[in-house]
């Protein structure tokens, strides 16, 4: 015989509200919530301003109603003495509640890092939905200008490289992109030389119909040591910085040079080592290179055999980054990580020449600069070796 049991009807509408109750609430959740996607620090009249970055949802996910429609971005300026005063200023106009989790890229300005960057790390990282993962950039443009950019037909500033700079650094690599862990890994580290790519607004390059349309670039680097700013450089000046960059995934070079090239040399595949040796009781620096790629273009007709080629190639990336190692003796910057190599593998040595104040940059640090160079193929076709001409 079947027992029907009976359950009080108060239990039953108790049940009912919390589960309708909870339904709603997740349903609204999204679009009651402000998402903060990129954060701007700058410091002027000895105040901070932050800027804060928000896109719509509509910017984010195209919608069959308007297709064609401008993405929406929010930008946001406070001010304040410090610079978690500065975030929270912000809470009185956002209307809903700012969620932190998918800030993607942080811009810095100058003055910012000159001022310090320790106290705009420390509240970042204290709130615990900040992620340690946003790309880093510097810039020396108004931020507001640079978090308004957006990008090719009518997407977001989600798809630029202030969101997503790998993509691009894959087909042409300049300035490695890096993320704030990373970042403060390296700037946390004693003696080493850390950099992030700085961004600007490109005016002339692109044009939408005829009319110009602004895009950003990377047109340089800041440059740090032990916490402290040491000073901007553009790309023409540190072309040098992708040969010695671990993080280089794809570099071209006209050879033998732009005002007089023959080819052009593409290289995938690279890496480079600067080893400490003793020389006559001092330790200098052996700079090596190695590289392996292809011939992607042939300017001129001229019968070069391979190892004309690769010896070509050699003494242009040898002479690039001779020129970088002798701009950081000009301004007193060690971008190859001289110091940085002896404090790792020669401690004690570095211990010494640290008390008695000797310096570890010098005319004649540098014992010699090689590189290994093998030119596999030519062009799209990888597999068409190129002739060895005797």
């Amino acid at each position: 015989m079947n027992r029907i049991i009976h359950i009080p009807r108060i239990i039953i509408f108790l049940l009912s509200i919390l589960l309708t109750t909870g339904c709603s609430n997740d349903i609204n959740e999204v679009q009651n919530l402000n998402f903060a996607t990129a954060i701007g620090v700058d410091f002027k009249d000895n105040k901070y301003h932050i800027y804060i970055q928000m896109l719509g949802l509509s910017s984010v996910a195209k919608t069959e109603d308007v297709p064609n429609a401008p993405p929406q971005v929010y930008i946001s300026e406070t001010i304040g003495e410090t610079f978690i005063d500065a975030f929270f200023k912000a809470y009185r106009t956002s209307q809903e509640r700012i969620i932190w989790a998918h800030v993607t890229a942080i811009v810095l300005s100058e003055s910012a890092l000159n001022k310090g960057i320790e106290n705009i790390y420390d509240g970042l990282t204290r709130y615990y939905e900040f992620r340690p993962t946003p790309w880093v950039f510097g810039t020396l443009e108004p931020i507001a200008d640079i978090l308004s950019a957006n990008g090719f037909f009518n997407q977001s500033s989600l798809n630029t490289i202030l969101h997503s700079p790998q993509s691009s650094y894959e087909q042409g690599s300049w300035v490695r992109p890096i993320r704030l862990n990373k970042f403060a890994r390296e700037l946390l580290e004693p003696v080493q030389t850390t950099y992030i790519p700085t961004l600007k607004i490109n005016r002339k390059q692109w044009k939408k119909n005829k009319e110009a349309e602004s895009k950003l670039e990377i047109n340089g680097a800041f440059f740090l040591k032990n916490k402290e700013y040491k000073g901007f450089f553009e790309l023409n000046d540190i072309k040098g910085i992708r040969w010695i960059a671990s993080e280089t995934e794809r570099a071209s070079i006209l050879v033998p040079s732009k005002e007089n090239p023959e080819f052009l040399s593409v290289f995938e595949e690279q890496y480079v080592k600067i080893i400490p040796i003793k020389v006559n009781g001092r330790y200098k620096y052996d700079v090596v290179f190695f590289a392996k790629g292809y011939i992607s273009n042939r300017l001129k007709n001229n019968v070069l055999n391979v190892n004309h080629m690769q010896n070509f190639v050699k003494d242009s990336i040898i002479s690039q980054i001779k020129d970088f190692y002798q701009l950081g003796l000009d301004k007193n910057i060690d971008f190859l990580n001289l110091e940085y190599q002896l404090y790792r593998k020669h401690n004690s040595k570095w211990k010494q020449m640290t008390k008695k104040n000797e310096p570890f940059l010098e005319e004649d640090s540098i014992n010699d600069f090689k590189a290994y160079i093998s030119l596999q193929h030519s062009g799209s076709f990888k597999k068409q070796k190129i002739k060895i001409n005797d």
